[in-house]
């Protein structure tokens, strides 16, 4: 009867190398929660633009100017098309500070009166 013989094979030794942290496995999603998109790293919020106003001497260019904003729709809706004469002289400072003056009141208030028409046609 023949015997085995058992042969140890040599091993290279191991190399060391960095131990790695253990990742851990992320937790079951909710089936309920709504999935969330990754966004990707060079994505960046909006900034905010400050829009400040070319102001001019010509009440002519202002008035120009004016009537190409929605201010004058604003107005008419915020105010349900009726306003007071204080919100008149309230709408005509916020123009002044907004770098519109010098300008035609008179024609400002022709454009109100036209989007005020506008507001109740709908």
């Amino acid at each position: 009867m023949a015997t085995k013989k058992t042969v140890k094979k040599e091993t290279a030794p191991a190399k060391k190398t960095a131990a790695k942290p253990a990742v851990k496995a992320a937790p079951k999603a909710d089936a309920k929660a709504a999935p969330v998109k990754a966004t990707p790293k060079s994505a960046k919020a909006p900034k905010t633009v400050k829009i400040i106003p070319v102001k001019t001497d010509d009440p002519e260019e202002n008035i120009k100017r004016f009537a190409k904003t929605a201010l004058a729709t604003n107005f008419v809706k915020a105010h349900n098309g009726s306003w007071n004469h204080a919100d008149w002289l309230n709408f005509l400072r916020d123009l002044e500070e907004k770098g519109y003056f010098p300008i035609d009141t008179d024609r400002v208030g022709l454009i109100l009166e036209d989007k005020k028409k506008a507001f109740f046609a709908k």
